[in-house]
Order: structure tokens, then sequence, then C-alpha cells
């Protein structure tokens, strides 16, 4: 018991690692333009897309969200559209990601 005692002890000299990871600097304004193409979207759908960009913890899930957010602006509004938006988006992942992953629809 006394073993036990003395790791419970230990524990509050340590720092505690945070639960949630810290983003990358500069991550959040990359995910605020990801956020602003659903800006006028609407429905269930749209919502979970939103909570899933703003839990992406790097731009690479970011970037992976290219796809889900382009089939709901397409259905919002029309392809075009969504092909516009997201093309529009890609200079904001430059520094992110290899420019070889960097490209247009």
């Amino acid at each position: 018991m006394a073993a036990w005692n003395t790791w419970l002890n230990s524990l509050h000299s340590r720092p505690l690692a945070p639960l949630v990871p810290e983003p990358q600097p500069g991550l959040e304004a990359v995910r605020g333009q990801a956020l602003a193409l659903l800006d006028d979207c609407k429905g269930s759908e749209c919502e979970r897309l939103r909570w899933r960009l703003n839990t992406a913890e790097s731009a690479q899930d970011l970037w992976l969200l290219r796809g889900p957010v382009f089939q709901i602006l397409s259905s919002q509004h029309c392809q075009s559209l969504a092909t516009e938006r997201i093309n529009a988006l890609a200079p904001a992942f430059r520094q992110w990601l290899p420019q070889r992953l960097v490209t247009t629809v």
C-alpha cells in the first residue's frame, strides 16, 4: 500500500500531458478557410462535417476532408461552385503539405 501511495503522490509533481494536442501554429487560419466554404450550407450532414473540420488535428486531416466538403457544396449548390471553392482553398495548404499533394480539381 505504501508503494501505491508513493506512486500516486509522484503524479502530482509531474505536469500532465494535454488530452488534446495543441494545434499547429497557423493551422487555425486554414481551418477557418475550410469552414467558411460551408457558411451558406445547412443540414445535419453539414453540421457533422463542420464538427469534423473543427476537430481535425493536422493540415493533412483537413486536406482529406476536401471530398466531403465538395459533396456537400455540390449537393446544396452546384458542381461548378463546389469546384471553384475547393480550388480556392488549395493555396492555403501549400505551406503545410508537399507540393505533389496540393492539386486542384
